[in-house]
């Protein structure tokens, strides 16, 4: 009888304690708090969700055209200190302006231990926007942060990131990641910059991913005195290991490539069926991808590059290496006959016409013998 009833009060206790940790943890609606506008509400209720331990910051009721006063700060370094876990839940339908103009904040900036969840698709189709007012000067719209441990651990998926008016300026693109680190993942973020650069890749390593991600300057396009920027930057900084997965990556700038990749400390770059359009139109020279001195490995494995020149030319080409090592596997071409300039190993390598316009690009890596790191 005695052994029944110290059972019974356990099972008591141990559920009062999960009902305790449910409650402190429990979702807390951003639209309930107090603020002058969108941002500062949001950031009272991450403020709350601080305090009680961790838990779901759901901004999904603030839809609609919001205009947004402060940088929304989803973590801090305390938050890491303090082993902290926070959540915010996206709106499937709304469009976030900021307009700060210090020249070092974001719209949204990301510390580790955090999500961001939005459950649009990726491409045209994402219906989740943060965007800027014109005037603005920013870091970027979103972002992660500047670890002081050199080490973010995030997730981050189903927005978009727009800037498609002029009279704002930005410091790293519209999106800008930093220190992402081990299973960090961004997956359906769709990324425009009419008249900049759109994603900066500064620091990523040891397996982020990437997944269905898009990158568009439409540099082609040229319209309202736009145009354009790199649509992918990746470096200068401790970049490795890290894979892109069905992405697109498309029209740059003039003089632009679509693919930048730069730096002494990046390698072991992996791109899986990487689609990309070119800026043919407007500038019939500049490589489609150019990889920098000192980088690589780099590997591409399938995928389709269109240079957009309308005709088959060879002043164009889809990879051009300046780095260690470039691998090209299965990789097919529209509008050009020059896929690979190689210009480590001093190899052209040309696209194989198969229909018209359509060409393939044979299996190639560099032949030069990598150094020993």
């Amino acid at each position: 009888m005695i052994s029944s009833i110290r059972l019974a009060i356990r099972l008591l206790g141990f559920l009062t304690l999960v009902h305790l940790s449910a409650v402190a943890q429990s979702n807390n609606d951003a639209a309930s708090y107090p603020g002058a506008d969108t941002s500062q509400k949001i950031n009272a209720c991450i403020a709350a969700v601080i305090s009680s331990g961790g838990g779901v910051c759901d901004a999904r009721k603030l839809g609609g055209v919001q205009k947004m006063s402060e940088e929304i700060r989803l973590g801090s370094n305390e938050t890491i200190k303090s082993r902290i876990g926070i959540t915010l839940l996206l709106p499937d339908t709304g469009v976030w302006k900021w307009q700060l103009t210090n020249g070092a904040s974001c719209g949204i900036r990301q510390f580790s231990s955090t999500s961001i969840i939005g459950t649009q698709p990726g491409g045209g189709g994402n219906r989740m926007v943060l965007t800027v007012e014109p005037g603005s000067k920013m870091d970027s719209i979103y972002c992660t942060d500047a670890s002081p441990i050199g080490a973010n651990y995030v997730r981050a998926e189903g927005f978009s990131v727009w800037n498609n008016q002029a009279g704002s300026t930005f410091q790293n693109g519209v999106i800008h990641i930093r220190d992402a680190v081990d299973q960090s993942s961004f997956a359906r973020i769709f990324g425009e910059n009419y008249y900049g650069d759109v994603w900066h890749i500064e620091s990523a390593c040891c397996g982020v991913r990437f997944d269905n991600i898009h990158a568009t300057s439409n540099g082609s396009i040229v319209k309202n005195g736009s145009k354009g920027g790199i649509p992918l930057t990746i470096g200068p900084g401790h970049v490795r290991a890290i894979s892109f997965y069905d992405s697109s990556v498309n029209q740059p700038g003039s003089g632009s490539p679509d693919i930048l990749i730069r730096g002494g400390g990046v390698l072991a770059i992996n791109f899986f069926d990487l689609y990309m359009e070119g800026n043919g139109a407007i500038d019939d020279k500049t490589s489609m991808v150019v990889i920098g001195p000192d980088v690589g490995p780099i590997h591409f494995f399938g995928g389709f590059g269109n240079t957009e020149q309308g005709q088959l030319k060879s002043t164009k080409t889809v990879f051009e290496n300046h780095g260690l090592a470039l691998e090209v596997s299965g990789f097919e071409t529209a509008n050009t006959t020059l896929g690979i300039n190689d210009v480590t190993s001093g190899v052209k390598v040309e696209s194989h016409a198969f229909k018209g316009n359509l060409g393939s690009i044979l299996s190639y890596r560099t032949g030069r013998t990598e150094p020993t790191r």
